[in-house]
């Protein structure tokens, strides 16, 4: 029982009900359509470009993770900070 509760959390219940409403929605839309890019053109159906795309946008999600952004936002108030102490040092000495 406990390993069920480790294996699934809120966060992965969550991501797997989005991804079996991907999954059906993009098997509803089986009809070709035109993907133009830049200079080429190809017909393919719509259910590879919606998974594709989804796939794209999970991987953009797995190379950006929240850690990075913690630390960035971490990292600019820092920085932030620094520079508001800088400032007021030089107002103090005028």
């Amino acid at each position: 029982m406990d390993t069920l509760k480790k294996l699934a959390t809120p966060k992965r219940v969550i991501a797997l009900i989005i991804l079996i409403l991907i999954v059906i929605f993009a098997f509803q839309n089986m009809n070709a359509v035109d993907l133009t890019i830049i200079f080429f053109s190809v017909k393919l159906p719509l259910l590879f470009l919606i998974l594709g795309v989804y796939v794209l946008g999970v991987f953009t999600g797995w190379s950006i993770k929240r850690n990075d952004v913690k630390k960035i936002v971490s990292d600019m108030q820092s920085e932030t900070q620094k520079e508001i102490s800088d400032l007021q040092k030089q107002l103090k000495k005028k």
